[in-house]
């Protein structure tokens, strides 16, 4: 038995573990292969590939037909059906013909096991009489089995239709996604160009209003710290210089008594302002309501 084991090894390709197959020898490394398993596994390489063995390369173009190997491989395929065939028309224990049929057990067993313990008070049947029953039996669940094939043969051609339908649903949505985010991205940079550029122009505006008024109240300083320059030093003058366009003076002085606050920036411009925080707010508010329907689906 293990001498025939080790020859069942030697005619056995080691990628394929079966029988070779038209087995060709490599001239490198001396390794045997069925030749298609080898074209396989090397897959496309045109020239150089290694051996599955021994990792040696070889050229793909120098395979050698190995004729000897191949007449040994057909010769152990004949000893072996021939082997079984005459073993399996045999009772293993005593090495009779199999011609009767033991239907409580269900086995086929030789007249010596028929008159045997196992088998004595058992039904027994010829051999030819006991396949009729079974092939009823048989024929029953063949029906029954290519019956389940049809089914699982259309549930499988739906279940490829409706997945077929579904990613043709899902490439179309995605298209529309992209589509709508697109349109919604340039939306929202035309819109932020035009904010950021009526933004610009209040930054102007305040700029411009902060110069011109800056430069009157400059001008209106100046024209005061005069007077009151010139009032101090008519103090220090004596009576009679004193007096002189007294009447003149306290004018000039009564004209100057109260400073009236301009409007420099009119309430229009600030509602500008005040629009704008109220913008940046509301961006916020949708982000956040966004964001927590996003999550929802996965919470």
């Amino acid at each position: 038995m293990a001498v025939a084991q080790d020859l069942c090894a030697e005619l056995t390709c080691p990628i394929c573990l079966d029988y070779f197959e038209d087995p060709v020898i490599l001239a490198e490394c001396g390794h045997n292969f069925c030749r298609f398993c080898l074209t396989q596994y090397c897959g496309k390489r045109e020239r150089k590939a290694a051996c599955p063995q021994c990792r040696k390369c070889f050229q793909m173009e120098s395979l050698i037909p190995n004729r000897q190997l191949r007449n040994l491989v057909e010769i152990a395929k004949k000893s072996q059906e021939r082997g079984k065939g005459e073993g399996d028309h045999l009772c293993k224990k005593h090495q009779e013909p199999l011609k009767l049929f033991c239907k409580e057990d269900e086995v086929l067993i030789c007249v010596v096991c028929d008159r045997g313990k196992a088998h004595k008070a058992h039904e027994v049947v010829p051999l030819e009489e006991a396949p009729h029953d079974y092939k009823e039996k048989i024929t029953s669940y063949l029906m029954s089995l290519k019956k389940l094939q049809e089914e699982m043969g259309a549930f499988k051609t739906q279940t490829e239709t409706e997945s077929q339908d579904l990613l043709k649903q899902t490439k179309a949505g995605r298209e529309k996604t992209v589509a709508a985010f697109k349109q919604l991205h340039q939306f929202l940079e035309e819109q932020e160009k035009l904010l950021l550029s009526q933004m610009e122009e209040v930054e102007k505006e305040i700029e411009s209003k902060r110069e011109e008024h800056m430069a009157n109240l400059s001008e209106e300083l100046s024209g005061l710290e005069n007077i009151i320059r010139e009032m101090e030093l008519k103090c220090l003058q004596p009576a009679s210089e004193f007096l002189q366009d007294i009447k003149s003076t306290l004018q000039r002085c009564e004209a100057r008594k109260e400073f009236k606050k301009p409007d420099i920036y009119p309430l229009e411009l600030k509602w500008k302002i005040w629009d704008y925080g109220d913008i940046a707010l509301f961006l916020e508010g949708i982000m956040k309501q966004v964001r927590g329907k996003k999550k929802c689906p996965q919470e």
